[in-house]
């Protein structure tokens, strides 16, 4: 091994085991919403998960803030949208549950989600609030964390995103399908 190798590899350890600290000095972990963002995106999975079951309730609020959408497929095109809940809060973190664990990378099954929401009887806010419960997720460790939204937009096919659409649109929720 040459000098220069094992000078290489002391710089990429000393910069990978003070990576905390270096953001730090370099204001990347400030009181900003980047902050915010950064702060999230170091959570571990079980802190994540926490996060969200604590913001879920605010999220929740906000969303039910804003007017109901037309459907947009199925027999009840243009039609207003139930506004009823028919799932307690329970059911929809189950349900935002069943949809990661079943759009997650390493068990993808959108025919399983699809199938489970045409049996389930649901409305405009129940949506709003699986949505809530569903938070920021990783899809891999490696990558930031991501709205359901997000999920769909990067996994799901073309026919696939406009069953999710067709499920999700009502819900107005920003960002939209």
């Amino acid at each position: 091994m040459k000098a220069t190798d094992l000078k290489n590899i002391a710089i990429v350890g000393g910069v990978i085991l003070l990576w905390d600290p270096i953001k730090k000095i370099l204001g990347f972990a400030g009181a900003t919403a980047t902050a915010g963002t950064s702060l999230i995106n170091a959570l571990s999975p079980s802190q994540l998960t926490q996060t969200n079951l604590e913001n879920a309730p605010r999220l929740y609020t906000e969303l039910i803030k804003r007017p109901a959408l037309p459907l947009i497929g199925g027999p009840n095109k243009g039609k207003m949208p139930l506004l009823n809940r028919f799932l307690s809060d329970q059911d929809c973190q189950r349900m935002a549950q069943f949809i990661y664990d079943n759009l997650n990378a390493e068990n993808y099954d959108w025919d399983e989600i699809y199938g489970a929401f045409q049996n389930l009887q649901f409305g405009v806010n129940d949506i709003r609030c699986i949505y809530a419960y569903f938070g920021l997720r990783r899809e891999w460790f490696w990558e930031r964390p991501k709205n359901l939204y997000d999920f769909f937009r990067s996994d799901l096919n073309r026919e696939q995103y406009a069953q999710a659409r067709i499920i999700f649109y009502s819900a107005n929720i920003i960002p939209n399908l």
